[in-house]
């Protein structure tokens, strides 16, 4: 409930940046404008798996996404749709058209409902970008990825130093002699198929693209 209440709250944010964006060129603004595309995604999934004690990839856990993503893509369409009633749909907004969509029709009948009687402000509204400058001011994992490594050297002004997740250095300094948990796996760790089953639930519920590294 809270987790829509949040997505919610984002899709008006960034409804409100298209119009308050400095646009350089007004043909960018003029299509900016017209479909009022916006980008909500996710990031610090492999790290939510983590806390739950759940290994990315595996059978638990596309259960787990399917709920995420599917919060994430009804109240997104249900803010967006309310949005347009206070303030108007993009202006290149079909009614008839719009509802073959592909996504449009995967909605829940009450949100195409909706839709269809309220209009809604933005043509896409979903993306999982590779969120990786801003994962890591977050600290979390980025996008849809698991998390990449654990533990690594990196050598720096302080010369060279172990660094280790922040969850997994949380684990090893109360388990210091324990073997790492099956649910703390890494990239490196996952089969091409566990990478790409994970990345096939995002894509169901996502209406536009999903950046995705399979190492």
């Amino acid at each position: 409930d809270t987790f829509g209440k949040d997505v919610q709250i984002a899709m008006r944010f960034l409804d409100k940046v298209i119009d308050d964006t400095h646009y350089f060129f007004e043909e960018n603004e003029k299509v900016a404008k017209d479909i009022r595309r916006t980008g909500l995604g996710i990031m610090g999934i492999a790290d939510t798996f983590i806390k739950m004690k759940i290994r990315y990839g595996s059978e638990e856990s596309i259960k787990i996404s399917k709920k995420i993503f599917e919060t994430l893509r009804d109240n997104s369409y249900i803010a967006s749709a309310d949005i347009a009633k206070e303030k108007g749909s993009f202006p290149k907004y079909d009614r008839d058209q719009y509802q073959k969509g592909y996504h449009i029709k995967a909605l829940p009948k009450a949100i195409r409902e909706k839709i269809y009687k309220q209009g809604i402000r933005n043509a896409v509204l979903l993306t999982i970008a590779p969120t990786g400058t801003t994962s890591l001011i977050a600290g979390v994992s980025s996008g849809v990825e698991p998390v990449y490594e654990f533990e690594y050297s990196h050598n720096g002004r302080l010369g060279k130093q172990m660094v280790y997740h922040s969850l997994y250095g949380e684990w090893k300094e109360a388990h210091p002699t324990d073997e790492r948990p099956d649910y703390f796996v890494s990239a490196n760790d996952l089969t091409p198929e566990e990478h790409v089953k994970v990345q096939a639930v995002a894509q169901k519920y996502i209406d536009s693209s999903i950046s995705k590294t399979v190492n």
